[in-house]
């Protein structure tokens, strides 16, 4: 088992770093989306008016900026910005000023389809999106005063907003910029964590609140929001406040590309919160809501199940129905993947089981035997998904469970079947039971 998991992890490990660069590829994703609508089950939606105008104005440039502006600042302005942002402290109004029409500068060269310097070549949004990140990078390095870094950082949030009615390629850079903004940087030597800039969040969610913003579009905003959940100082109201956001997105998200699910998933998973300040579990319910929902793929079932092993649970929680739904789901899972065992998401699928239950790295603090929950009811549950996992994350061509498996998993999950449906004891009984009774 050790050997298998182990070559599954490094599997992994290359596709996710695969996949971590091919979503940054705004072309090759959105002929991903058109390409593969069918093996997801997924259809485009019908085009209609709404749909057209949308398309059209995706490929619009709306320059923000004339080029004789852009070339004007260049001469007058660049030099004293730079100097002041990289010294870090600010001294006045004229220095907020300024701050601020750096980061008018900077981003309003993305809406310029042709280089300014040089009219004859387009614009390097790569290249822009790149020099911004050094600049706020070298920020006060040397003084040790963050000041000017903390205003840009302000200042380019702030004028993002309005990149994103723009081109695809102009909105897409501007949201990979939001998403890639560092408050602090890490500094090993000293042992300091990156930290996210968090405020981000405000126009990252509000590119997943827009229904005209492309779904490639959407998927960048909520990795970017996983990212700040994952390394930035948001309180734990805010946290809160992000989380219900995503899930007013995640429930209705069914029928949208099954990429834009996960992406979601992810971010709610990545925020460090089960409760709201009612003290109701929502994430947690959210979670469980989406592993059970048989209208959405496996691989979205299974990355649900994942991020309720990161969730830091409480002792409250009733972790007998949180493992009681996860071991229900993956026989449901061994179920399809008996009808069909060359489908090529299977081994992701059940290796996303294995990590709700135990983390890839034994030094990282998640997965359900991480938790400060009844491990003797966590490790019961192991027992039952550890065998279809361990035949079906193994290199090559896998063979079908065998009914013996399957009959030891359905005589326990008749045997364990909750005597509530409750995730913790605050929260009412929900209205629907059947996600819970794993139906």
């Amino acid at each position: 088992m050790r050997q298998s998991i182990c070559s599954y992890q490094a599997f992994s490990e290359i596709e996710m770093l695969t996949a971590r660069v091919f979503r940054h590829s705004l072309l090759a994703f959105g002929l991903l989306l058109c390409s593969s609508s069918i093996l997801l089950g997924q259809q485009p939606a019908e085009p209609n008016a709404q749909n057209n105008a949308a398309d059209n104005a995706l490929n619009v440039y709306k320059e923000l900026m004339t080029p004789e502006e852009a070339i004007s600042f260049q001469k007058t302005k660049q030099r004293d910005f730079d100097e002041l942002l990289r010294g870090g402290k600010i001294n006045g109004a004229e220095d907020k000023k300024l701050i601020a029409e750096g980061a008018r500068y900077y981003l309003y060269l993305m809406t310029l389809k042709q280089d300014p310097k040089k009219p004859e070549n387009e614009t390097d949004l790569n290249k822009l999106r790149a020099n911004i990140l050094r600049d706020i990078q070298f920020s006060g390095r040397v003084s040790g005063n963050f000041q000017a870094r903390e205003l840009y950082l302000e200042e380019l949030t702030k004028r993002a907003e309005d990149l994103l009615d723009n081109h695809r390629l102009v909105r897409f850079s501007a949201v990979v910029l939001l998403s890639q903004l560092d408050l602090r940087d890490e500094d090993r030597r000293k042992k300091i964590d990156r930290v996210a800039y968090t405020m981000a969040y405000v126009p990252l969610i509000k590119v997943l609140n827009d229904k005209t913003q492309p779904t490639e579009l959407k998927i960048v905003a909520a990795n970017g929001l996983a990212r700040i959940g994952q390394t930035g100082n948001a309180t734990n109201q805010l946290r809160i406040k992000i989380a219900e956001e995503i899930i007013d997105e995640l429930i209705p998200s069914v029928n949208e590309y099954s990429w834009y699910q996960r992406s979601l998933v992810e971010a709610l998973g990545s925020l460090g919160i089960t409760d709201n300040l009612a003290r109701r579990p929502i994430v947690t319910d959210a979670l469980l809501n989406v592993m059970g929902d048989p209208k959405r793929t496996w691989e979205v079932r299974s990355t649900a199940a994942l991020n309720i092993g990161k969730l830091p649970l409480k002792a409250n929680a009733d972790i007998k129905l949180i493992t009681y739904s996860i071991v229900d789901m993956t026989r449901k899972m061994v179920q399809a993947y008996n009808a069909n065992t060359a489908g090529y998401w299977w081994k992701r699928c059940f290796w996303n089981v294995y990590l709700a239950f135990k983390p890839a790295n034994a030094a990282d603090n998640t997965g359900l035997v991480k938790q400060q929950v009844n491990q003797t009811v966590v490790n019961d549950a192991y027992k039952q998904v550890i065998k279809p996992i361990a035949t079906i994350v193994q290199p090559g061509e896998t063979p079908k469970i065998n009914a013996d498996v399957t009959k030891e998993m359905d005589d326990w999950l008749k045997e364990k079947l909750p005597k509530n449906f409750r995730v913790a004891p605050v929260q009412a009984k929900p209205q629907n039971q059947q996600v819970a009774e794993g139906k």
